[in-house]
């Protein structure tokens, strides 16, 4: 269970959301992932992405660039944000605002979607991507410098 490895790090005093996140990202790449299986869906308009979520993952989606729709289809989490902490369960959903990251621990297998829009019909999913999620790349040098400054603090 990967929350024992990083607990409670949505509770580290001192740190902004986006912080907080970050510290997670380079925490997370470090380990064994979970597999998540997507499955890319084309609707009239819009880009679909279904995730598979095996009960007791912690999940660490990417920031969205964009605001989008987010529906738990099936099963129960436990949704992190920077409000705290809250039981979610299926049916549900949700309209998200830019910069929006999603934390969940799967308590069920879950079973969710997002769902973006596709105006152009484009049905290259690594640029779908691009367009839709932040660079992970650039959220995980934030986590390294806080990493870091945790690190100085536990040895003074």
């Amino acid at each position: 269970m990967q929350e024992l490895v990083i607990p409670h790090w949505d509770q580290l005093p001192e740190l902004t959301w986006k912080q907080k996140i970050g510290y997670l990202t380079y925490r997370f790449l470090k380990l064994e992932q979970a597999e998540t299986p997507v499955r890319h869906l084309f609707e009239k308009g819009v880009y679909i992405r279904e995730m598979l979520i095996p009960k007791d993952t912690l999940f660490l989606g990417r920031a969205h660039q964009h605001g989008h729709e987010c529906q738990l289809l099936i099963g129960s989490v436990l949704h992190i944000s920077e409000e705290g902490r809250r039981q979610v369960d299926a049916p549900f959903a949700m309209h998200t605002t830019p910069g929006y990251h999603m934390v969940l621990y799967a308590l069920t297998d879950v079973v969710g979607r997002t769902i973006h829009p596709n105006p152009e019909e484009c049905r290259d999913v690594q640029k779908l991507e691009d367009d839709i999620f932040e660079s992970t790349e650039a959220l995980a040098l934030i986590g390294q410098s806080v990493h870091e400054q945790l690190e100085h603090v536990c040895l003074e």
